[in-house]
């Protein structure tokens, strides 16, 4: 059976773009003067064929879709095609190119907390497994040419002292780890009893003499040989991670085009980073997508995603809800440049809720779900298969406007997208329906993304969530210049 990526492969490879001087689909032409030859219908100028090619009349006129004339949009008027490509004598014939996809750009925030150490199996922990997985993906031929960039998390917070010896020297980020309290699990640093819960007390840190190893309370002596536990004058903020999402947004690898020298920068930056601390996934996500905005306003005819792949639920930085955190994602979704978040979850059977979590950001990051990993399966393959398939997902969604040949201006109103399905001999024409809150979630279509109606000037054909997912199964996606946009029927 074909999976996913072969069928993405397909579609990738089964683009073209037709630039038509006439023509029809459906078996109609829509309004008189944008089309030429003979297509069958029931009157001329304007047919109302069925699609089949059945009628007996015929449309006639000359336009090749480029000219200088004023840029306007596609035509709101009503359409007699049924979006189903039934054929008719199409008889368009003109300058063929390639058409591309628009270029893709990841910007990857990778959870490098300390629970990504724990091993899930005798031979590979959390962080090996998804690291094996990132460096076949950067070496992946398939993947040449994407842009990827890097960040981790938790950071430290740059503006916190090296030490501290009072709670007042961390803020935020505090208090400075001089305690521990007694009886509060999972463990909790204090300076005195006022920041532990009602009912516990602050024992004084120390560190073990010969192990360097923090002990509580000095005096005592520390196991394994690690001499006595003497008491430290001074210790560090509790709470180091900084929430900050300028410190998530400035990389740790620059977003570059996929090729040998930047596959292999981006494998020895992970394999100089060890896991160590906490999960402030609020402000870890936030940076991330303010850095891919940015990316996408300095680039803006690129495709731009996050992924935030984690193996932890939020533990520091608010908000550390589902909800919240899903709020930042649905933010960046309708800002301007439009940022998508896909999440890609590793977590064990004992992770309640996590799921859940995890599914929640990726429904507000306009990406319906989360790619959900239980570490008793092959983990290395498993976050493998999620890249590939976002990066199919991504890339059969938008696509390049055409750029006329000779300097000529191209005509907005005279673009049509079609799709030969796998096996069909006839295409499909997707509908042009204006803008994303137009689409139709069960048919579909296609608009720009900057309305030419408007004065702005397109640099991208986006399809509609339904359309998208129809690509997915592979064929060849077309687009065709110089007959009328075919909009969906008035009923």
């Amino acid at each position: 059976m074909e999976n996913r990526s072969t069928r993405v492969a397909l579609a990738a490879a089964g683009i073209c773009v037709f630039f038509a001087a006439c023509g029809g689909s459906n078996g109609s032409v829509v309004g008189g003067g944008t089309g030429g030859g003979d297509v069958s219908g029931a009157g001329t100028g304007a047919s109302a064929g069925t699609g089949d090619g059945a009628g007996a009349g015929s449309a006639s006129g000359s336009s090749t879709g480029y000219g200088n004339d004023d840029v306007g949009g596609p035509s709101a008027g009503p359409s007699s095609g049924s979006g189903e490509g039934a054929g008719g004598d199409m008889s368009c014939a003109g300058e063929t190119s390639t058409a591309e996809l628009v270029p893709l750009d990841l910007y990857i925030m990778l959870d490098a907390s300390g629970s990504m150490a724990e091993r899930i199996s005798r031979s590979i922990t959390k962080w090996e497994a998804v690291t094996q997985a990132l460096e076949a993906f950067f070496t992946d031929p398939q993947s040449a040419g994407i842009g990827v960039g890097l960040q981790y998390f938790p950071l430290d917070e740059p503006t916190l002292p090296a030490t501290c010896t009072e709670n007042s020297q961390c803020g935020a980020n505090g208090p400075c780890a001089m305690g521990i309290c007694r009886r509060t699990r999972p463990t909790a640093y204090c300076s005195s009893d006022d920041d532990c819960p009602s009912g516990d007390d602050c024992l004084a840190l120390g560190r073990c003499a010969n192990s360097g190893v923090m002990c509580a309370p000095p005096g005592g002596s520390c196991p394994s040989g690690g001499g006595r536990c003497q008491a430290v004058a001074e210790s560090e903020c509790a709470n180091p991670y900084s929430c900050n999402p300028d410190v998530y947004a400035a990389p740790a690898v620059p977003i570059v085009p996929l090729d040998d020298a930047s596959a292999a920068e981006l494998v020895s930056a992970i394999a100089q980073k060890e896991p160590v601390g906490g999960t402030p996934t609020a402000g870890a996500l936030a940076g991330a997508l303010r850095q891919a905005r940015a990316h996408a306003l300095e680039n803006p005819t690129h495709r731009v995603v996050t992924v935030l792949a984690t193996d932890g639920m939020p533990t520091h930085c608010d908000p550390v809800n589902a909800d919240g955190i899903a709020q930042i994602a649905s933010e960046a979704l309708a800002g301007t440049p439009s940022i998508s978040t896909f999440v890609i979850g590793v977590f064990d059977g004992n992770d309640d809720g996590a799921q859940a979590t995890m599914d929640r950001i990726a429904e507000g990051g306009g990406t319906t779900s989360a790619f959900f990993i239980d570490t008793s399966t092959d983990v290395t393959q498993a976050f493998l298969d999620a890249l590939t398939e976002i990066r199919g997902q991504s890339l059969a969604c938008e696509y390049q406007v055409p750029a006329p040949s000779g300097g000529q201006t191209l005509d907005y109103g005279t673009l049509n997208v079609e799709h030969t399905r796998p096996q069909a001999s006839d295409p499909t024409t997707i509908f042009y329906v204006g803008d994303e809150a137009s689409c139709d979630a069960a048919a579909g279509g296609w608009y720009y993304d900057v309305d030419p109606a408007s004065g702005g000037t397109p640099t991208k054909i986006v399809m509609c969530p339904a359309t998208c997912t129809q690509f997915h199964d592979g064929g060849q996606v077309s687009l065709r210049v110089g007959c009328k946009t075919e909009v969906p029927p008035i009923n």
